[in-house]
């Protein structure tokens, strides 16, 4: 069967579509919830560390799949979903069959990350960081061969955009 990534932004969607496809009956992970699935590590040494109780300097640390975790959570005979966004996604995209990115507009971007529960969300300014940067990052994904899905539309469209293109095969 297939290996999906839902991935997109914070604040797109991810989280909500994977617990919509888990409750439809699907074999559906965050990643994000499964400590040895990812972690937040050094980028100069590898080393795992503790999630910091301020921001996360980006340029010191990388939000990292750990492969053998995460080739185990694919190996199944069911069709898998994976929601995520890591740093290190793009060198696994060959474990998935498609990989789909929920696109949201700016101004949806900007509210749902004012109602998001993580505190290193609400830190001054980041909101506004996010979001200007947020056309292009969506970008990348679709230029790395993602199928764009509106995330504008309530999770239940969401999520049967997502079968519709992954019965389509």
């Amino acid at each position: 069967m297939g290996k999906y990534l839902i991935t997109g932004r914070q604040g797109s969607g991810k989280t909500t579509a994977i617990k919509e496809l888990s409750a439809r009956g699907f074999t559906a992970y965050d990643t994000d919830e499964i400590p040895d699935v990812t972690k937040l590590q050094s980028i100069e040494t590898g080393e795992a560390i503790a999630w910091p109780k301020v921001s996360v300097d980006w340029t010191k640390y990388a939000w990292n799949w750990q492969v053998d975790a995460l080739e185990q959570l694919l190996d199944s005979d069911e069709n898998v979903f994976i929601g995520a966004i890591t740093s290190n996604q793009e060198k696994y995209y060959p474990l998935f069959d498609k990989i789909f990115a929920l696109i949201l507009s700016p101004d949806n971007l900007r509210i749902r990350l004012n109602q998001h529960e993580h505190e290193s969300h609400h830190l001054p300014g980041q909101i506004d960081r996010w979001v200007a940067q947020h056309e292009v990052k969506q970008q990348r994904f679709i230029n790395a061969g993602a199928v764009g899905i509106d995330a504008n539309v309530a999770v239940a469209s969401v999520v049967d955009q997502i079968i519709l293109h992954v019965n389509s095969n």
